[in-house]
């Protein structure tokens, strides 16, 4: 009993096993031609990248990472079109992929959608709160659209999940300059504008009452 018992648990083990292991691992070859596309990104040689990226996803059809850097090479070549496509393949394989939602706020403004950029920035957000390039981005796109006050307001919280980011204390400043010249001046001014009124009211009610003596 006692053996039949310890087969039967060596074979629950090796079960369990088999059911923790990933199904299938990203191949070798198909992690040399993605990495080769990221070289040829950092040189500028997008057309080439492109076909790197496209050789690892013949050998990989749902390497996500292949395709995200497809839709980068592409959308820096100017081909924002293709790119998005090409994102559209990243969001459909993994929709909480990070770099996937950056990368596709970046195609979108490219494509002068706007709105739609910063929705995928939020979106990359909600995949990673703690995210400063998401945050970044968000002020970013906020600013574009006029909503000074939003993008300092995510501009500060870059400041507090990373104080030395890159280009942070320059974009605060201009979203403060920016929110400054298109506040009203009557808001602006509204405690100076406050006190004159009231020593008015005063100066107009004395009148009245030294008038109302004589």
């Amino acid at each position: 009993m006692r053996s039949q018992y310890r087969i039967l648990l060596i074979a629950a083990i090796l079960m369990c096993t088999l059911f923790v292991l990933p199904v299938s691992a990203i191949s070798a070859d198909a992690v040399n031609w993605y990495t080769q596309g990221n070289t040829l990104v950092t040189s500028r040689n997008y057309t080439d990248a492109v076909v790197a990226f496209d050789y690892a996803i013949s050998l990989e059809p749902a390497y996500v990472e292949a395709w995200n850097g497809k839709a980068d090479a592409l959308n820096r070549a100017h081909n924002y079109t293709e790119a998005l496509t090409a994102s559209d393949k990243v969001i459909a394989l993994d929709p909480n992929f990070l770099k996937g939602w950056i990368n596709r706020g970046y195609i979108l403004y490219n494509l002068g959608r706007y709105s739609d950029e910063l929705a995928a920035y939020e979106q990359a957000i909600t995949c990673d709160p703690t995210s400063a390039e998401a945050w970044f981005n968000k002020g970013y796109a906020l600013g574009g659209l006029g909503r000074w006050q939003d993008a300092l307001t995510a501009f500060d919280r870059v400041e507090k999940l990373d104080p030395t980011y890159p280009n942070l204390a320059a974009n605060q400043n201009i979203a403060r300059q920016n929110l400054d010249a298109a506040t009203p001046f009557y808001i602006k001014q509204a405690p100076v504008i406050g006190v004159v009124t009231l020593f008015v009211v005063i100066a107009v009610v004395w009148v009245w009452m030294v008038k109302k003596k004589n």
